[in-house]
């Protein structure tokens, strides 16, 4: 049942409010206090236009209401509240773009040793060992070594910072063996993303080297990695 003093109650005090994103809220709120007051008057007995009545005229003058609303519900403070959300929502959907696309990208990337059949393997090293530059961490994740004498390092690196997408790593550093044999002409790829996948291949690796040695030192900065060699998988 629709009541007209209650309705030009409302409509009244919410002509005072400025800010229009705002009157939905306080018109329900109105109400809710409204319809308290008025179930309160039924149960002592009142008709309901009675009711509504005493109701409305309870809240006291709809004018004065309205201005002391309009200062709590400031226009210009409602507006800045307004664009500071839609600013972190389009903020967050940047970041999604930026980011989200990477990581993706990142997860979906195949595996860089996935095109080595393992007829080929002599042996298959699984590694777990892991530096930084800076704040870059490079992790390496196997070696593998083929009949031919190709040896292959798989590595990933990625930066710690969440807002830093981190540097192109232009190598891994110097390659060299526990005999004192160094590899220089080695080739390699890698894929974009927030996590890098990477794989260098070296020719001629003296199958008899017992330890891999991965050795940086540019612009002040510098690792060294010593891994065990032929304790892998075996596919003689």
């Amino acid at each position: 049942m629709l009541f007209p003093e209650l309705d030009d109650f409302l409509r009244t005090v919410l002509s005072y409010v400025k800010f229009s994103f705002d009157k939905k809220a306080i018109r329900s709120e109105l109400e809710s206090h409204l319809w308290d007051r008025i179930e309160d008057y039924l149960e002592q007995g009142y008709e309901e236009e009675a009711a509504v009545h005493l109701a409305v005229e309870g809240m006291g003058e709809p004018k004065e209401i309205g201005i002391e609303l309009n200062k709590q519900h400031n226009p210009l403070i409602g507006w800045l509240w307004w664009l500071t959300n839609k600013a972190v929502v389009l903020l967050v959907a940047i970041n999604l773009l930026i980011y989200g696309i990477p990581i993706t990208d990142s997860l979906l990337a195949d595996e860089p040793s996935k095109d080595i059949p393992p007829t080929d393997i002599v042996y298959d090293l699984k590694v777990d060992e892991k530096v930084y530059l800076d704040d870059t961490v490079i992790e390496f994740t196997r070696v593998i070594l083929k009949k031919n004498g190709e040896l292959s390092i798989i590595y990933k690196y990625y930066d710690t910072r969440f807002w830093g997408r981190g540097w192109s790593l232009g190598g891994i550093g110097r390659i060299s063996d526990n005999l004192e044999n160094e590899y220089w002409s080695g080739s390699g790829s890698s894929n974009g993303g927030i996590v890098t996948k990477g794989i260098r291949t070296f020719k001629d690796f003296d199958k008899t080297a017992e330890i891999l040695i991965i050795s940086y030192d540019h612009f002040n900065r510098s690792y060294r990695v010593e891994i065990p060699l032929k304790a892998g998988d075996v596919h003689e």
